[in-house]
């Protein structure tokens, strides 16, 4: 029983082994799908960093002005929300605005987010009309955030339907 089993083994082992052979047309086009996904994760993980949060060359074109970020405590807690005022300086009303941010411990390593780390994001849903000023809070229950380094909107859209973001700027 224990030979049969064995045999069996090895067999299956040996004939597992054997390679899918593609034509190059077909290697070629996988080796485009998976330039273009490392590409786009490439770009993603760009803003997501520190760098990205203190470029202020990539919300030039924001309809969004994040004109104040900051963390607050909790009453009664160590834990930490996220506090933002921000103007709509576009002509158009806005009727959401998607936000994200970044900020640090004492340490200068990625602060504790609540579910990330580093990087965290807020939205509303509240309309803002052209030259308007609003500010929100949101709940991230931050462990060690010491300082926001820099927020902005990453998607914003209009009452008219149009959308903007971030990254087609």
């Amino acid at each position: 029983m224990k030979k049969t089993l064995f045999t069996l083994t090895i067999l299956l082992l040996f004939s597992c082994g054997k390679k899918q052979e593609y034509s190059p047309e077909i290697e070629a086009k996988a080796g485009k799908i998976v330039d273009s996904i490392m590409a786009s994760n490439q770009q993603k993980a760009n803003l997501d960093t520190k760098e990205s949060f203190l470029d202020k060359e990539l919300t030039k074109n924001s309809p969004v002005q994040v004109l104040k970020y900051r963390f607050v405590e909790k009453e009664y807690s160590t834990y930490k929300d996220v506090a933002l005022t921000y103007k709509n300086i576009s002509d158009k009303t806005i009727s959401a605005i998607r936000f994200e941010w970044y900020g640090e411990n004492s340490f200068g390593e990625p602060a504790d987010m609540g579910v990330s780390t580093g990087t965290g994001g807020g939205f509303t849903d509240d309309a803002l009309k052209p030259g308007k000023t609003d500010s929100g809070q949101w709940d991230i229950l931050s462990r060690d955030g010491k300082k926001l380094i820099g927020a902005r909107a990453y998607e914003v859209v209009f009452e008219d339907g149009t959308k903007w973001k971030l990254n087609n700027n």
